[in-house]
């Protein structure tokens, strides 16, 4: 793909329309496995560290250091070992996004009202059901809100790909900074960006939908 500071904007999407459609689903293919990945890992660990807290002295530092580290340095130490590619780009990023997952999870399940789960284990649920029938309803909401804020940061984070070799958004990015173009790094930020208000907005809905049903 390539780009000419004599283009326009309407040319250049005329020549690499198909390219950057392509590009856009590239980006949204891997936004989808990373938040998954992210969204089943936070959900589980943050279950685990609110029945057991060794899994909480052990899983929350591990993931506050993930959450400190630089991206582009996550994305530097995978290369040795996972290689140049979509795992090496998808298996470090993804970890940034289980943060805030595992804490409103966690969190959530501490706030859930005691005298509700006395209430039904009193009409016979057992574990089970009190907390896949009870506590999981309860706390939807607050943990799609985690899910909302590891999606915003992963839409943006993911554009990094683009640094070893994985086709995103971020390859706009780097080819306008390289080429010194504003075109098409206006094009990657502007997309990256409608898709992060986008994801963030139906998020919100759904979170606000499980709310309203809650109350």
């Amino acid at each position: 793909m390539g780009g000419n500071c004599t283009v326009n904007f309407s040319e250049y999407i005329d020549l690499f329309g198909d390219n950057i459609l392509f590009l856009f689903e590239q980006h949204l293919m891997l936004f989808s496995a990373s938040l998954l990945g992210a969204g089943v890992l936070g959900l589980g660990l943050g279950v685990l560290t609110y029945r057991f807290g060794l899994v909480a002295r052990l899983a929350v530092p591990l993931m506050n250091v993930f959450q400190a580290c630089p991206e582009i340095v996550l994305l530097a130490l995978s290369i040795p070992l996972f290689g140049i590619g979509v795992r090496g780009a998808l298996i470090p990023l993804f970890l940034k996004g289980v943060l805030p997952i595992l804490r409103n999870t966690s969190s959530g399940l501490r706030s859930v009202d005691p005298r509700l789960l006395e209430a039904a284990r009193a009409m016979g649920m057992t574990p089970r059901q009190v907390f896949f029938k009870v506590e999981i309803p309860v706390i939807l909401p607050v943990v799609i809100a985690g899910v909302r804020i590891s999606a915003v940061m992963l839409v943006s984070v993911l554009t990094l790909t683009a640094y070893i070799g994985v086709d995103s958004l971020g390859s706009l990015i780097v080819q306008g900074i390289a080429r010194m173009d504003p075109i098409p790094l206006v094009i990657g930020c502007c997309l990256t960006a409608l898709l992060a208000l986008t994801v963030n907005y139906l998020l919100l809905i759904l979170e606000r939908i499980f709310a309203r049903r809650l109350r």
